[in-house]
């Protein structure tokens, strides 16, 4: 069984404070550390991001996340993938790419550097849909990158037992779970069964609902892995 990685989300106004929080969350035990990108504030120049990062690249997921998919990027789609693009030149750990940005424009997704793995990720702000339709989904983030990411919303316990199904199917390459209060049972359980990245935060720190703390979730790691 593949042993998950802990992947802790950090995001900051500036690049000097993501970096900060980059460093502080491997030095609690994180193996990997997500830079939330679309976080920083507006007016940040590029060269300054990859100045600050840099050096986390070889343990970084680099996500853009749109506000749409429910992230804080407030520009362009073409603007968000050029960045997407210029990040992945750093040749970062993952990239996290959202299947329908893949969809939409697939020469742009061929033109990523090779070597540079995707996280193919898709969310559900507002339910859990039937497993056949998120079987499909997982289906075909897999034939788009190394990892499918699916993420829902659990309205209740056994919105679960669903997606923890995909984990099940396919151990080592996708990571299913949760999101809400609801849910953070499935973030712990997706561990045993076989999800390749759990994700955490810093203390009090979460970036999206339900996540627990990298130091928490080091520990339940330890009980049911």
């Amino acid at each position: 069984m593949t042993k998950t990685r802990l992947c802790t989300s950090v995001g900051a106004e500036t690049p000097a404070e993501l970096a900060k929080k980059a460093a502080l969350a491997l030095s609690l035990g994180s193996d990997l550390v997500e830079l939330r990108i679309d976080r920083l504030s507006g007016g940040i120049s590029l060269r300054e991001v990859e100045g600050a990062v840099r050096r986390f690249m070889r343990r970084a997921v680099i996500t853009v996340r749109s506000e749409a998919d429910g992230g804080g990027f407030r520009g362009s789609e073409a603007s968000r993938l050029e960045m997407l693009s210029r990040l992945a030149e750093m040749r970062p750990a993952y990239l996290d790419v959202e299947l329908e940005a893949a969809r939409a424009n697939e020469e742009w997704a061929g033109s990523l550097p090779r070597g540079v793995k995707r996280i193919v990720s898709w969310h559900d702000f507002h339910g859990t849909k039937p497993l056949a339709e998120l079987r499909a989904i997982y289906k075909e983030g897999l034939k788009r990158g190394a990892l499918a990411k699916v993420v829902c919303t659990a309205r209740s316990p056994d919105d679960n037992l669903t997606v923890l199904r995909l984990c099940e199917e396919r151990p080592g390459r996708v990571t299913a779970f949760c999101m809400g209060e609801l849910g953070m049972v499935s973030r712990v359980v997706s561990m045993s069964l076989g999800a390749p990245i759990a994700y955490a935060s810093l203390p009090n720190e979460a970036v999206a609902p339900g996540q627990l703390s990298v130091s928490t979730m080091k520990t339940l790691r330890k009980m049911v892995a």
